[in-house]
């Protein structure tokens, strides 16, 4: 006897997938974050960047309900870690807290780069503006902007100028100098404030860009003097020091700290993210580390931020346009 071929009903097929689609939608979906957080510092430990970026996530961890770790990934003018964080999966677990510079300096400086400034990051908040000065060593053999010019205009090349390597704010503040006063120093790179700090006290570089909150402690110390604060009006700080735009030489960058994404993350993760750390910047030690820092903080939406950040963008932009600078290629 032969047996009868079972064949599928067509009213069974689309049962099952219905039953299918039901269910997969019914799977609630995991909320964010589920497994540990990275923030990747583009720097060397122990600067401003990385401190703050510590005390932040101590805090975050303890409010999400999960491992907060910080990674230093210094190199190629911040873009080593930066590139990590671009090609990270876009699920807001890695994350990158840098200033602006391997965002909007380096597609001005280099031809090539491993990533898109542009687009490959998806902006989380505005951690902080910081407030900063050019100090000297205390042996240098000028006590203000003006004679540290002038000096540098009788002696090329012999004054050495701490940067954090090319398309860092240091150097960019070098470069704008030397365009618009015609005085030149010579650039010395470090990875960061962390290696520039005790490299101006000892005399193995002259003048270096720096916060109030670090070259405060030093100029008490009489390890260093202030040349001139790098702000729009003087600093609360020390509201003796002129500024830079009192001289009429102030390119008018700001300087911050911001906290990324991988492009592609979903809103919802971003956003917990956001809320995240602005709970973290409100707890007392990370405000009492942030009047030390003379860091100011301003709570901000992703969308807030990604408004300033294109405004900021196109201000530098402008500068390095009036700079003259040409793209080279990428450091190593």
């Amino acid at each position: 006897m032969r047996r009868a071929r079972i064949r599928p009903v067509p009213f069974v097929i689309a049962a099952v997938a219905a039953f299918a689609l039901w269910a997969g939608k019914a799977a609630p979906a995991q909320e964010y974050p589920n497994k540990p957080i990275r923030i990747i510092v583009p720097y060397n430990a122990g600067g401003v960047v990385d401190s703050v970026g510590r005390l932040v996530a101590a805090h975050v961890a303890e409010s999400a309900g999960q491992p907060v770790i910080v990674e230093n990934r210094p190199g190629a003018s911040a873009m080593a870690g930066m590139q990590q964080c671009a090609q990270a999966p876009a699920d807001g677990h890695t994350t990158c807290l840098a200033l602006p510079d391997p965002l909007y300096y380096n597609p001005l400086l280099f031809k090539t780069m491993p990533y898109d400034g542009a687009r490959a990051f998806a902006p989380v908040i505005n951690i902080g503006f910081t407030s900063n000065l050019l100090a000297a060593n205390i042996k240098a053999p000028f006590d203000s902007y003006k004679e540290m010019i002038a000096y540098a205009k009788a002696n090329p090349g012999k004054i050495n100028w701490g940067t954090w390597g090319p398309a860092t704010l240091p150097d960019i503040y070098l470069r704008w100098l030397h365009a618009r006063t015609g005085a030149q120093m010579t650039g010395v790179a470090y990875r960061g404030a962390a290696q520039t700090n005790p490299a101006l006290i000892s005399g193995e570089i002259d003048v270096m860009y720096t916060g109030f909150g670090v070259a405060g402690r030093q100029i008490d110390a009489k390890q260093v003097k202030p040349i001139v604060a790098l702000t729009g009006a003087r600093s609360d700080y020390m509201p003796e020091l002129p500024t830079l735009a009192e001289q009429g030489d102030d390119p008018g960058m700001q300087s911050y700290f911001g906290l990324w994404t991988a492009a592609g993350t979903p809103k919802p993760a971003i956003d917990r993210l956001n809320r995240e750390v602005t709970k973290a910047i409100a707890q007392a030690n990370v405000q009492a580390a942030y009047k030390s820092f003379t860091m100011a903080f301003k709570p901000n939406t992703p969308e807030q931020f990604a408004a300033f950040m294109k405004e900021d963008g196109e201000a530098v932009a402008r500068v390095f346009k009036r700079i003259g600078i040409e793209p080279t290629d990428a450091p190593q």
